[in-house]
This record gives structure tokens, sequence and C-alpha cells, in this order.
């Protein structure tokens, strides 16, 4: 029987995952936002505690590893695994002897793979049923980001993952290489959002979607992406006569690069016929897909549904208190090592077809 948190815990609990190099800053940045007090209410997991130095705002360390921050936060070094550690915060908060929290914070390690830490999430039982992503958060070093990005594939799946892309250490390198970085990043992930970092601490807001740290309980792992998404596919329809209702991204070698496109559907989906066709096309896919992430327009609901998935794992869908916005078309955006626009359009077109000819 697999234990569950009660009480304080609920479906909409964010989570945001803090990925980057070795060396390129993720602890430094972290220090910097839980000095924040919105940041109050915050449950942070590390599984890296060897080069992990946030001395400064501990005020307790139990034999266990869960440490009590000054601002509130707990803090858990995941000397084993990610789940165990899960299991130990949601475990002792639900007890009383550590402070509720609200959302959590998981930082990887800098040689580590994010796809396989998202999946160890996603697989949890626990997290399963408590949480959703909020962002994926990728820091990049202004001075050697380039060169970690040609020799290290962990660095470049971390790249093309992210949500948001924090360059560090711009006060210490030249405007000029800055700049170039920062355009090899947006070719090789054009959704992302970027942040620099240099002598001032970055804002809060920058990092995370507004929904990260909302008091209520209307979460979603929407963000910024949706209403990005919703932007361009308006573009590429003015550009294409508005009959399509994909829009795909290419960026040249699929072993460096991601392949985004975004399918959607003005119409209400039936959600049994969407869930197995998508997951046909996880199975399908299989290593070539990153990522998926969207917002479905159920049939038979008021409130959208949001879907999340890494390779051919699935999250536990989220059901919405209500739209972020007021496009309710679904909107589904998958990522890729390879352009297969074309064939995932057609795929879409033809659920779509077969599924209105089961509703007459």
């Amino acid at each position: 029987m697999v234990w569950a948190p009660e009480g304080h815990f609920d479906r909409h609990m964010p989570f945001s995952l803090l990925t980057g190099f070795l060396g390129s800053g993720k602890t430094s940045l972290l220090n910097d936002l839980l000095r924040d007090p919105r940041l109050r209410d915050t449950a942070v997991v590390i599984n890296e505690f060897g080069s992990v130095s946030l001395d400064h705002i501990f005020v307790e360390a139990p034999a266990d590893d869960v440490i009590v921050l000054a601002n509130g936060c707990m803090c858990c070094f995941a000397t084993d695994d990610l789940e165990a550690s899960l299991a130990r915060i949601f475990r002792r908060s639900d007890a009383g002897d550590l402070p509720s929290f609200k959302r959590l914070v998981i930082e990887t390690s800098g040689l580590a793979d994010p796809e396989y830490v998202l999946q160890a999430v996603l697989d949890s039982p626990i997290a399963a049923r408590f949480l959703w992503l909020d962002r994926i958060i990728t820091t990049v070093d202004a001075i050697y980001g380039k060169q970690q990005l040609a020799e290290h594939p962990e660095a470049r799946k971390q790249l093309r993952l992210a949500d948001c892309l924090v360059v560090t250490k711009t006060d210490l390198a030249l405007a000029a290489d800055v700049a170039d970085l920062r355009a090899q990043l947006s070719l090789q992930n054009r959704r992302a959002v970027q942040v620099l970092r240099g002598e001032k601490a970055v804002e809060i807001d920058q990092i995370f979607s507004s929904l990260f740290l909302e008091d209520s309980d209307s979460g979603s792992m929407i963000g910024e992406w949706v209403l990005s998404a919703s932007g361009e596919l308006e573009q590429a329809r003015s550009q294409r006569g508005g009959r399509h209702h994909r829009h795909e991204h290419r960026h040249g070698d699929s072993a460096t690069h991601a392949f985004t496109t975004t399918l959607t559907a003005d119409e209400p989906i039936d959600w049994r016929e969407f869930h197995l066709w998508l997951g046909r096309e996880q199975r399908r896919f299989g290593d070539r897909l990153l990522r998926v992430k969207g917002i479905v327009n159920v049939a038979g609901n008021t409130e959208p549904v949001v879907v999340h998935a890494v390779q051919e794992t699935l999250h536990v869908p989220v059901a919405l208190t209500r739209w972020p916005d007021s496009d309710r078309r679904t909107r589904i955006v998958f990522i890729l090592t390879e352009d297969v626009a074309e064939e995932l359009g057609d795929s879409w077109q033809a659920f779509r077809a077969v599924a209105g000819e089961r509703e007459f």
C-alpha cells in the first residue's frame, strides 16, 4: 500500500525543476530566489549535496537531511532516490514535524538528464497525485556555456527541455559573447524565456510563472508557453490563410536541436479518445519525444484539463478551475528531437475526423 499525504496537500501543488550544467550557478540562483518572501511555504529537494552551499540560510539540520530554512522553507538533500526524498518531506510535513508547504523546487545534479528526473517524479505515486509541473528552469554559463553545449549532451538536453533559460555570470563575460550565446540559445530553443543574471539578482517573477506563486487552488502548468503558442499559431494562420492548426519550428540538426509542433482543435474533444490517441503517439515516437504539454477543451466540461508527458510517461491530468485566457481551443505542444510535423499533423487530423464521426 502506497502512503499518500493528507490534510493541506491537494492535486494543485506546483513544482519547478531547476537544472543546468556543472558550475553554471544553479545553487547561487536558488539562494537568491529563496530570499524572496513569496517563496515561503516552499519545499526544496537538492540531489547534489556535496557541492551545495546554503549555509547562510540554514537554521536546523536534522539527521535525516531535511532542514528548515530561515525563511520558513524546508530543504531535503536527496542522498537516496528522489521518490524516497519526496515521501520523507510529505510525510514529515503531514505529521506536523515540518512546516507545511504549497510548492516544490527540485534542483538536479549538473550532469543530470532532466528528462529522467521528470520521469522519476511523474512515475512516483505520490508526485503523480499531488504535483503539476510549472516550469523547467535551466542555468547557462555566459563564459563557458557555448563550449559546454558543444561538448556535453547533458547540457544540450537541459537547454532543449527548458521553459526558462537563465544566463548567468553576464557581468564577467564580454557583451558580444553574451549576445552570441543568447542567439545560439534562441536557435536551439525558441520557446524558452531568457533571463540575464549578473551583478543584480533576478526577479522571481522572471523565473516562475505567476501561477506558481498564487495562493489559490487554480494551479496549472500553463505559464507563458500557452500564450506564446497561441501567438505563434495566430501568426501562422495569418500567413497560411487560417486553414492550418499546427505550427512547427525547424532549427536544424536534430542531434543538438529540438523541434516544436503545436496542434489545435476548435471543437471540444472526447477525453477517452484523446487519451488513447496521445498514448499511441507517445509509443510511436518513443525516444524522439521529449515533452508533451497542453490544455484540452474536454467535451462535457466547462473547465479545461492540462496534460503533460515525458516520452512514454503521462502525468496525471489536472482539471483547472478556470481557463487561463479567453481562448477555448485545445492546444497541444509536442517537443521532439526530429522534425515530424507533417506526420504528427496528419495523425491529429485523422484522430479528429474519427472522433467527430463517432459523435453522430
